[in-house]
């Protein structure tokens, strides 16, 4: 199991503001990634693969501003404010871009920031947020427990000037590890995984070598394939303590787990019929990710699937991918209903518009009859290294092709 990439984005971020080199072990090879990888060294710094390892050493330069490609083409572009407000004492990104799944603002991140002693201005799509003299610790209250908002005010209190408290902070596994590698890095942060965190600032933090946490998403991808697909799977460096909401309702359906000291087996023993109902939210609610992948796992199952989305309104784009497979679905605001399937389709070409539909796509093409081309792969990268050749090693018959 590949390390969280949602976990690594901040933790790169991050490492401009450490001294000496830092490494991101286990690192996977994500477009993601590589995106990052520009931004960085579009400021100057260097980062670079070395084996299966991301090492990342600061350089100074004039470079207050990323450029604007690089921030339109994905949303942890304004991750890179706090490092580098901290290390230039000025930066100017433009609005970040990202999976079209719903209004993401920014709003969270620059009021906090304000708070902070940043002066914040916005003009022609850009964001340029200064502190010359420095940030100062205070009292924070997120609007809402927003894991972006919080991750770019815990950088920036990380340095600042006496105690900051966040309040209603998100409590989402990949902050409690942006706060473990800060921490190593010298950083005094408590409370990470709570609804309060405490910040005492420090002068400086020195280069470390961390492994980030496991990729649950990427798990629960794969539970969704064994539940849809049928079979066994073996998972290694499997994240059993954040699997469980998801391991209990495809358990309801007739997926079996076994939990070892760091693995899992997972095998699918029947197709019970049972409906179930979910509400997304804020961790520890269910995940907003996981929710397409839910419906994946769900296609060949008889009992209904209800997903109430209230964090992003656009979330279910695959609905009208998955009705060319003939499965039964509908959209009602934001609400996803899917019961069954009407037949077995034969060949279909289906396109992702994000990340995690595209990987619902994967597993439910996967589940079908017939001959699936998937467009849109680009989405799929961002989040999975080499999906084909993932599911290749367990049975499947699926291969990347390159279009004229």
């Amino acid at each position: 199991m590949p390390v969280s990439k949602n976990a690594v984005l901040p933790i790169l971020a991050a490492s401009l503001m450490v001294d000496g080199e830092s490494c991101i072990n286990n690192c996977p090879k994500l477009s993601d990634v590589y995106a990052c990888i520009k931004i960085t060294e579009s400021t100057g710094s260097v980062a670079f693969f070395e084996n299966d390892s991301l090492c990342v050493i600061y350089k100074d330069s004039n470079i207050t501003q990323v450029p604007e490609e690089l921030c339109r083409a994905m949303r942890s572009s304004v991750l890179y404010l706090a490092p580098l407000l901290y290390r230039k004492g000025r930066v100017t990104i433009s609005l970040p871009g990202g999976c079209n799944i719903g209004n993401r603002p920014v709003d969270i991140h620059l009021a906090g920031l304000e708070k902070l002693g940043a002066k914040v201005e916005i003009s022609d799509g850009k964001i340029t947020v200064s502190a010359l003299q420095g940030l100062k610790g205070t009292q924070i209250k997120l609007r809402v427990p927003s894991v972006g908002a919080t991750q770019t005010l815990i950088m920036a209190a990380a340095t600042a000037k006496g105690l900051t408290v966040l309040k209603n902070c998100a409590r989402e596994p990949e902050v409690v590890d942006l706060v473990r590698f800060l921490n190593l890095a010298g950083a005094k942060i408590a409370g990470a995984g709570r609804n309060e965190i405490i910040i005492q600032g420090v002068q400086s933090l020195a280069g470390v070598s961390y492994t980030p946490v496991a990729d649950r998403i990427v798990a629960a991808t794969l539970l969704a394939a064994v539940n849809a697909c049928k079979g066994v799977c073996i998972i290694n460096n499997y994240p059993a303590e954040y699997m469980q909401q998801f391991e209990n309702l495809l358990k309801q359906t007739g997926l079996g787990i076994v939990h070892y000291s760091d693995s899992a087996m997972v095998y699918k023993y029947a197709h019970v019929k049972n409906n179930i109902n979910v509400h997304t939210g804020f961790y520890p609610a269910f995940s907003t990710d996981m929710g397409p992948l839910l419906s994946g796992a769900m296609v060949n199952n008889k009992g209904a699937l209800n997903i109430c989305e209230t964090v992003f309104e656009n979330r279910f784009s695959y609905c009208s991918e998955f009705e060319k497979l003939g499965i039964k679905c509908s959209v009602n605001d934001r609400c996803y209903t899917q019961n069954g399937y009407k037949n077995h389709s034969e060949d279909a070409t289906l396109k992702a518009q994000d990340l995690r539909a595209g990987a619902a796509l994967v597993v439910a093409a996967l589940a079908k009859q017939g001959c699936c081309e998937i467009e849109g792969v680009e989405f799929i990268d961002r989040g999975y290294e080499k999906i084909e050749e993932v599911f290749s090693a367990l049975g499947a018959d699926i291969r990347r092709i390159q279009l004229d």
